[in-house]
């Protein structure tokens, strides 16, 4: 996600936090924990609609571009 809306990757988990704290997603059922080879802790896979939340809060020209996009 950080990539898709260029930007730092501490901003988009402080967005994704507060779309879980708000209770606007609940995290049990839009978060996958995914267990990698060779890796030694778990990788967070997120749903499409906390990619949507996302997309909704961040505040960049990739995100205007996603909202434009989305709406379509």
């Amino acid at each position: 996600m950080a990539e898709l809306f260029q930007k730092n990757r501490t901003v988009i988990t402080k967005h994704i936090k507060n779309v879980f704290e708000e209770g606007e997603l609940v995290e049990q059922t839009n978060v996958q924990n995914l267990h990698i080879a060779n890796s030694d802790k778990p990788v967070k896979c997120y749903n499409l609609d906390v990619i949507i939340s996302v997309g909704y809060r961040v505040k960049s020209i990739q995100g205007t571009k996603f909202r434009q996009w989305a709406t379509r």
